[in-house]
């Protein structure tokens, strides 16, 4: 069961990422034929810009490493409380955390404070400090709550889609790497 849940998880991953590939696609193209639409997309890379570029809502999808397998993650966080300050939720699955094959999974809370604009960054760059808090199960029935801290980072390759790397703990895996959608 749990190798099909993680097969899933990797097909939903790889389908969400041509579907927004697409969309971005389509999107360059109708600012490429507007260049009232390209004199704004310029100017949003100016320097202090805000990390959001003028999104509300972020995707982020991808896998982990840490010293119990190989996680995968999926996250949302919402930027319209403050232009700084992101909140959000992940779960992650890690299909094998032991010798003894075991599986996990956390569910977490978390918030994130963006240095974009204290660090001079233009919104292509999204650097990132925040705190997460949540409940972790084991496949032999043990579960618990706990919490952690994460510093990380996004370049976002256009106004749409980015790269992510985050390093943590607590209900978070060790790090992360993966994909950013801004919506």
């Amino acid at each position: 069961m749990t190798k099909k849940l993680f097969r899933y998880s990797v097909l939903l991953t790889i389908g969400l990422l041509c579907s927004v590939n697409l969309i971005a696609q389509d999107t360059t193209d109708k600012e490429s034929k507007n260049t009232s639409s390209s004199s704004q997309t310029s100017s949003s890379k100016s320097s202090g810009a805000n990390y959001s570029s003028g999104h509300a809502w972020y995707l982020n999808a991808g896998f982990g490493f840490s010293n119990h397998g190989i996680p995968f993650y999926l996250g949302a966080e919402y930027n319209g409380l403050h232009p700084d300050i992101s909140v959000g939720g992940v779960f992650s699955f890690h299909n094998k955390w032991d010798d003894k094959n075991h599986n996990a999974w956390t569910l977490s809370a978390l918030g994130n404070y963006h240095f974009n604009r204290l660090l001079n960054l233009t919104s292509e760059w999204d650097v990132y400090a925040g705190a997460n808090v949540g409940f972790y199960g084991y496949s032999n029935q043990s579960t618990g709550f706990g919490g952690g801290i994460q510093i990380g980072g996004r370049w976002f390759i256009n106004d749409l889609i980015g790269l992510n790397l985050q390093f943590g703990g607590g209900t978070v895996s060790g790090g992360q790497f993966g994909v950013t959608f801004r919506l």
